[in-house]
């Protein structure tokens, strides 16, 4: 019972439409005034009002000011709150000057008000799958080793042919008599040996061509969720292993090996994918991740055959690394990323992110980088965002326009009609990293999504 409620669907239409419809019943239950009462009533309405003001200007200062989250509210999440803040200002009023028979209902309304609203504000974001997520629970289960996995069978691991990318594997590749239907996904630990960082638990999924007793040498991609999320929000937001089965599907199970790294260390930390004293976040994923999927799947070497991909803080990561460091990775998504690693304020992020190190905040930030690193022999870089999403709209365009300048091949990307959402995640990561495949030698034009 317990594991029905914890794996229990949050984003469920019918659980959605059962909690609202209760909402809306206790609420037509406190408005409804008392025989001979009206004074009340009117308090009542006042309470509603001002609580729905309430919530708009809280929205405002946290959302729009603070900027808390790193996004402004969406349209969707500023009226939910006002409505769930309306409810709450009736709930105090009936339990302040209300009749005792019905304070029992405004406690009840309390509940079930917040409920709805904090239901309907992480659906339209796409945060949260399932309760255990909330709470930090893994829901995937440990990923067994694929046939060759161990020290001695990955990239220059000693496997039977150099793990080298073939760019032409689409047109020799047999499959075998071997060749799973689908791909294996799991979790992984991750060991943070040099950089010391305290990741959770890695999402790996492995396409069936990397699961036959002979693999092929396969492309990688990582990619980083957003902030606040794990990286199982990747797979159950984001439809990554969805994506990526289709994909082998349609490629007679040629896809890459895909890799979802704990980049945060918590849902609420964000060490913005450098080292510093938040975190060696950088060094996890540059050298403890590329070592460890390096060393465990049959994975091709090479900037060419490598590729990281993120949502929103994740996407700001991606583009770090895509454009500092071409040397491992050659092609990147950005989806919805910021346009620069950021945990507030200026002043606040250099103090708290870098140790007040002005000059290394300036050097981290994806524009500076793409200057830097200029001119690009081999990078590809996909930039998507929603198409409601104006303000990120503007970080990819300048992301995008700072990344062609310095000689990186690039597509700007918009996903109809969403917001700063995993939605966008979905469309974003499937349109990328689908471009992707011609350049890896896994299909002869890029699959449709």
């Amino acid at each position: 019972m317990i594991e029905r409620v914890l794996t229990a669907d949050l984003q469920a239409t019918a659980l959605l439409a059962v909690v609202d419809a209760a909402a809306a019943l206790l609420l037509v239950a406190l408005l409804r005034p008392p025989r001979g009462r009206r004074a009340r009533w009117r308090l009542v309405a006042a309470a509603a009002v001002a609580g729905g003001v309430s919530g708009l200007g809280l929205t405002w200062w946290l959302g729009d000011v603070l900027d808390v989250v790193g996004v402004p509210p969406t349209l969707v999440d500023r009226v939910w709150i006002a409505a769930t803040f309306s409810g709450l200002g009736v709930a105090v009023a009936v339990l302040w000057r209300g009749p005792g028979r019905r304070r029992g209902v405004a406690v009840a309304s309390v509940v079930v008000f917040v409920l709805a609203g904090a239901l309907a504000v992480n659906r339209d974001a796409g945060a949260y799958r399932h309760l255990a997520q909330v709470m930090g629970r893994p829901t995937l289960e440990p990923l067994a080793p694929p046939p060759l996995s161990g020290p001695d069978a990955g990239a220059g691991g000693g496997a039977s042919s150099p793990a080298v990318l073939d760019a032409e594997l689409w047109a020799s590749w047999r499959p075998p008599a071997d060749l799973p239907e689908r791909g294996r996904s799991g979790r992984v630990t991750i060991p943070g040996t040099r950089s010391g960082f305290a990741a959770r638990d890695a999402v790996v999924w492995l396409p069936p061509a990397a699961l036959v007793a002979d693999p092929p040498a396969l492309p990688v991609v990582l990619v980083l969720s957003g902030q606040p999320a794990s990286p199982e929000s990747v797979v159950t937001a984001g439809h990554l292993v969805d994506t990526l089965e289709a994909f082998a599907t349609a490629n007679r199970g040629l896809a890459p090996i895909a890799v979802v790294p704990d980049q945060l260390g918590a849902d609420t930390a964000n060490p913005m994918c450098v080292d510093g004293p938040l975190g060696n976040s950088a060094t996890y994923i540059t050298e403890d991740v590329v070592e460890h999927v390096s060393s465990h799947y049959r994975a091709a070497e090479g900037p060419r055959a490598w590729a990281i991909a993120g949502f929103s803080q994740g996407g700001t990561c991606a583009s770090q690394f895509g454009a500092g460091r071409p040397d491992l990775f050659g092609s990147f998504v950005d989806v919805s990323g910021e346009l620069g690693p950021s945990i507030g304020t200026r002043d606040e992020t250099i103090r708290r992110g870098f140790g007040g190190d002005a000059a290394a905040y300036e050097a981290a930030q994806p524009l500076a980088l793409f200057a830097a690193h200029a001119p690009y022999a081999d990078s590809v870089g996909f930039f998507a965002v929603g198409s409601t999403d104006a303000t990120f709209r503007r970080y990819a365009d300048e992301k995008a326009d700072a990344a062609r300048r310095a000689g990186v091949q690039v597509t700007r990307w918009d996903s109809p009609g969403s917001g700063h959402d995993w939605t966008t995640a979905t469309n974003g990561f499937a349109h990328g990293i689908a471009s992707f495949f011609p350049r890896w030698g896994l299909s002869a034009e890029a699959p449709v999504p």
